[in-house]
């Protein structure tokens, strides 16, 4: 038999593998998704027999978050003191750092706070102060969205951030900017201290599972809630012993009484403060 007869033979063998290989990860993927609906059922079904709402179509999508180790970053802390102070100098190495520049001070600690106080006015234009507070972060490398502002008693005005990391809420990460007559006098808050990297870990639990172990919570907490309102997958950075971190995974679940925390890989369920 000619070579190039062979050739072609070999070419359509591999071809039908290749077709039989798809046809086989395409099942598989539809039973999959056929068991997770089915799940997702089951679970709002049990909710519903349990005296808590949420429609179907509010679940959310799977969570893909896992554990993630952070180490300080010390150049990422530089470049923030540089874009918020302008040309400044550091005085400290290990634990503290300090900034002092044209437009004020900073610090940062090894547990990730950090605190700025600036003498140079940075003014809000035409009065934003949320869009003002939350560009000034992200030029100086701290993703972030809008939690809330308020004015105090003594007529200052404070808003309040949340970090972002990769598009997910980093729950108890959140920064707070004080303004005077429209003028930012100062930043006060929480910060990852690095750059995470992923670490071998459990897997996160799907929505399902996730509805259940809440309920489980509730009940045996002793909690009182007839509605789910919100289901949003997040972070928490915790901090070791070493002063390293660990970014965690978590889901926040907003009820019509107040809001939960359920652990993203084992489920322990708590109230968030």
């Amino acid at each position: 038999m000619e070579w190039s007869k062979i050739k072609n033979i070999v070419l359509l063998m591999l071809l039908a593998v290749n077709l039989f290989l798809l046809v086989l990860v395409a099942d598989q993927e539809r039973r999959s998704a056929a068991y997770q609906e089915e799940a997702r059922t089951g679970a709002v079904e049990i909710l519903e027999a349990a005296n808590i709402h949420i429609a179907m179509e509010e679940l959310p999508p799977e969570s893909t978050l896992h554990t993630m180790a952070v180490e300080r970053d010390r150049a990422a802390e530089d470049a923030m003191a540089q874009a918020l102070l302008g040309e400044s100098v550091r005085s400290g190495d290990l634990g503290p750092v300090t900034y002092s520049g044209s437009r004020g001070e900073g610090q940062f600690l090894s547990d990730g706070k950090f605190s700025f106080a600036f003498e140079e006015a940075l003014t809000a234009e035409e009065g934003n102060l949320e869009e003002h507070g939350q560009q000034l972060l992200e030029k100086a490398g701290y993703t972030c969205q809008v939690l809330g502002i308020r004015e105090q008693e003594d007529g200052t005005v404070l808003v309040t951030v949340q970090e972002l990391w990769g598009g997910s809420p980093v729950f108890n990460s959140t920064a707070d900017l004080t303004y005077e007559n429209g003028s930012l006098r100062s930043i006060r808050g929480q910060r990852l201290m690095g750059t995470p990297e992923p670490e071998a870990g459990a897997e996160p639990l799907d929505v399902a599972t996730i509805l259940l172990r809440f309920l489980s919570g509730v009940q045996d907490g002793g909690y009182v809630c007839s509605e789910i309102r919100g289901m949003t997958a997040g972070y928490e950075v915790t901090l070791s012993s070493s002063g390293s971190a660990a970014l965690e995974p978590v889901w926040l679940i907003t009820t019509n009484t107040v809001p939960f925390y359920v652990d993203g890989t084992d489920g322990t369920v708590r109230q968030a403060e």
